[in-house]
């Protein structure tokens, strides 16, 4: 129940649900590639598979299909890049902690095109539900 001065009371703060965000149309997909290692890699067998949009089965984009040796290509570039010498490890933490406050940015500027385009193609979630946790920092898995 909401409160005038806007206390909490039964648990909800006193603030109003965010605004549905307006469907993205045409949206341009520009990497169908796996990314390992910072850089852009077609998957070892070649092999793609198609996305749909859950709402309209119109097929979005074929995208690389990783298998056991990109999986296995990943683990290797992630454990290395934990090695003693590494650029991440030599990162101070003011330095690492920068980084991921501008990811963090990044998120939250992009929100409603992140939410659209991946939460919502979960069948099922609003945009909403969606939109809504990223704004207030919780998440609805």
């Amino acid at each position: 129940m909401a409160t005038t001065n806007g206390a909490v009371e039964n648990g909800q703060p006193d603030r109003k649900p965010p605004a549905l965000p307006r469907p993205i149309r045409n949206l341009e997909v520009k990497f169908t590639k796996i990314f390992i290692n910072n850089e852009w890699h077609e998957s070892n067998s070649g092999k793609k598979f198609a996305t749909y949009n859950p709402s309209t089965l119109e097929k979005i984009c074929e995208v690389e299909e990783g298998d056991k040796p990109d999986v296995d290509k990943a683990v290797e570039a992630a454990q290395a890049a934990f090695q003693r010498g590494s650029p991440w490890r030599r990162l101070d933490a003011l330095s690492r902690g920068r980084l991921l406050h501008q990811l963090a940015d990044l998120v939250e500027r992009d929100r409603a095109t992140l939410a659209m385009t991946t939460l919502c193609a979960s069948p099922g979630m609003s945009p909403l539900v969606s939109v809504g946790p990223s704004l207030h920092g919780t998440s609805p898995c």
